[in-house]
C-alpha cells in the first residue's frame, strides 16, 4: 500500500493545469497587471482540478479495474458473506463490485466513507466457503491502510503517463501487502483457507492486466515484470506455516 498522502499524488496533475491556465490567461491580458490575475487562475485551476481527482478517483480506479456493480440478490452466498464478516468486526459494509475473470482474485478502493470491494466471477465459482470467507476479510482489513492513495494511484496514473511505473514503485510498499495477509487470517484464525485461495489462483492465468490499477488486486496478472504483490509461493508457504 502507498506510504505517502493520497494529495501528494495530484500534485503534479494539478501543477501542470495550474501552469497552463497561468500562462493562457497571461497572455490573453497581455499587461503587466494580469500577472497576479494569472497566477490567481491557476492556483485556482489547480486546485479545484486537485478535488475533482480525488473526488472521482474511486470511480476511476473501479473502471480500470473492468469492475460493475454486483446487482443484489445476485450472489447471495457472496453478500451474506460479506454482510457477516462486517457485522462481526465492526466494519462498514463496502459497495459490491464484479470483474469477469476466471481467475480468484479481489480488491478494494475507495476511502474511509466510500468503501469499494472488487471480487472476480473466478472467485465466486472456484473458491469454497472457508476460502471465499479468508480473501473477503483479508481485503476488508485494508479499509484505511493506504487504500485511499492506493485509489488515487490508479485514478491518476495515466495522467503520469510513461513515469507511472516509477511512481508506483516508489510509493507503493510491498512490505505492508504482506502483512496485510497475516492481518486478514486474525479475523478468520484459518490461514489454510486464505493459502487455499491462493493455491487455486496460481492454477489461473491471472486477471486481465491493466497497468493503472495492478496494485489494488490481491494476486494481480500473472508474468508482469514490475508486479508489486509480493511472490505468490512465498505468501502461500508464510501462511502454511501459521
Amino acid at each position: 500500500m502507498p506510504t505517502v498522502a493520497p494529495r501528494l499524488l495530484l500534485i503534479a496533475p494539478a501543477a501542470i493545469v495550474a501552469v497552463l491556465v497561468t500562462i493562457v490567461v497571461f497572455v490573453v491580458g497581455g499587461e503587466p497587471l494580469w500577472i497576479a490575475i494569472s497566477l490567481l487562475a491557476g492556483l485556482a485551476a489547480g486546485f479545484v482540478i486537485m478535488v475533482l481527482l480525488e473526488r472521482r478517483s474511486p470511480d476511476a480506479a473501479l473502471r480500470s479495474l473492468g469492475a460493475i456493480p454486483l446487482e443484489p440478490g445476485r450472489e447471495p452466498r457472496f453478500e451474506s458473506l460479506v454482510e457477516s464478516i462486517c457485522a462481526s468486526h465492526g466494519i462498514s459494509e463496502p459497495k459490491l463490485y464484479l470483474v469477469e475473470s476466471r481467475a480468484p482474485d479481489a480488491a478494494v478502493a475507495g476511502n474511509r466513507s466510500d468503501t469499494r470491494l472488487v471480487i472476480t466471477t473466478g472467485a465466486l465459482r472456484q473458491l469454497d466457503r472457508l476460502e471465499l470467507e479468508a480473501v473477503v476479510a483479508r481485503e476488508l482489513v485494508q479499509f484505511g491502510k493506504g487504500i485511499h492513495a492506493a485509489t488515487v494511484l490508479a485514478a491518476v496514473a495515466p495522467i503520469y503517463g510513461p513515469l507511472a511505473g516509477r511512481v508506483r514503485e516508489r510509493v507503493l510498499d510491498d512490505r505492508r501487502l504482506a502483512l496485510v495477509d497475516l492481518e486478514g487470517v486474525q479475523l478468520t484464525r484459518y490461514p489454510p483457507a486464505l493459502a487455499g485461495a491462493f493455491e487455486k489462483a496460481a492454477a489461473t492465468d491471472g486477471v486481465p492486466d491493466r497497468p493503472a490499477s495492478r496494485h489494488l488486486w490481491l494476486i494481480g496478472p500473472k508474468g508482469v515484470a514490475d508486479a508489486v504483490q509480493p511472490l505468490l509461493d512465498e505468501r502461500i508457504d508464510t501462511l502454511r506455516e501459521l
